[in-house]
């Protein structure tokens, strides 16, 4: 189910894992037991683990960008412009992460209006 789950999604990044670390250049000429379980076997910074996960960064990256942005937030607010509030150091994590997804949501100022809107959905 995993290879399967792998092969239909996610199929470059798991040839790119699969050549980089086992050099298996061509993984269908392999039973699909033994994929299934080196692909399992990855570590979880793999590309096709990170792709499963929705996650874009590593753990290691993220704990570093993290550390770096609170090294540069306590550098700042010992600064002039902090007092100002004023040039407040950019997150490298937030650009790392991309934007946050926005929420879409609606609100109602009548009773009326919510069950018209829970009707049409």
């Amino acid at each position: 189910m995993f290879l399967v789950l792998c092969r239909r999604e996610y199929e470059d990044e798991m040839i790119c894992d699969l050549a980089e670390v086992y050099h298996m250049f061509n993984y269908e000429e392999y039973p699909p037991i033994l994929v299934g379980t080196l692909l399992f076997g990855l570590r979880d910074d793999s590309r096709v683990k990170m792709a499963l996960s929705g996650q874009n960064v590593s753990l290691d990256r993220y704990l570093m960008a993290r550390a770096v942005d609170e090294l540069a937030f306590l550098s700042w607010t010992k600064t002039k412009d902090a007092q100002n509030n004023r040039h407040r150091p950019k997150s490298i994590l937030q650009k790392m992460m991309g934007e946050p997804k926005k929420e879409e949501y609606a609100t109602f100022e009548t009773m009326e209006e919510f069950m018209e809107m829970w009707n049409a959905i």
